[in-house]
């Protein structure tokens, strides 16, 4: 079913005047602010069509993914994945900051999630940045938390790593997927 998928780059964003996620501060900004965003910023948006049907949107940006020390020592000890830069150079251990693609938004309608489109998605966008920009280690995104819906877990499920402990403050937790993480052999 997920090969009939079709993604459709958009520039403008009244095409989703009918999409509802199902989250109402998303749907609020989908409606509201999504074409300033778009207005103001490089991202560029697409809507998932299954047939007629748009069943999710997406948008992507260019980002900078900032590791500090403990996150080096995470990716040293095997704790969280190592990208393949750490084997072609051990650039990753001097260097602090790496060309990454954002997620700024993804969302699934309301009918349609649990039914596995939004991990298909990612999927979609690891090959996208993998053939369009090889010079990306990183998938980064703005996870959003709240008291009433959070992202995090889908995310973690899709194998991306917290990159700042969960804070209080702040609607959103940043996370990254390494999109070329070293496959070590396994020891006897």
């Amino acid at each position: 079913m997920f090969t009939d998928l079709v993604f459709e780059r958009i520039d403008d964003a009244s095409i989703l005047s009918n999409f509802y996620c199902g989250i109402p501060e998303m749907d609020s900004f989908i409606h509201e602010k999504l074409q300033g965003f778009l207005n103001r910023t490089d991202c560029d948006a697409y809507v998932i069509r299954l047939g007629e049907d748009i069943v999710a949107m997406l948008s992507l940006g260019d980002d900078i993914l900032t590791l500090d020390d403990d996150d080096k020592d995470d990716m040293i000890s095997g704790f969280i994945p190592k990208p393949n830069i750490a084997l072609e150079n051990q650039e990753y251990l001097s260097e602090n900051e790496f060309p990454a693609v954002e997620i700024t938004y993804l969302a699934v309608e309301k009918d349609w999630r649990g039914q596995g489109i939004g991990e298909y998605i990612i999927s979609q966008v690891e090959r996208k940045v993998q053939r369009e920009r090889p010079e990306c280690e990183f998938i980064t995104v703005e996870a959003y938390i709240t008291k009433g819906y959070s992202a995090v877990g889908f995310y973690n499920h899709c194998d991306f790593t917290p990159a700042e402990p969960p804070t209080g403050y702040k609607d959103t937790l940043r996370m990254y997927k390494v999109l070329h993480p070293i496959t070590l052999p396994e020891k006897d």
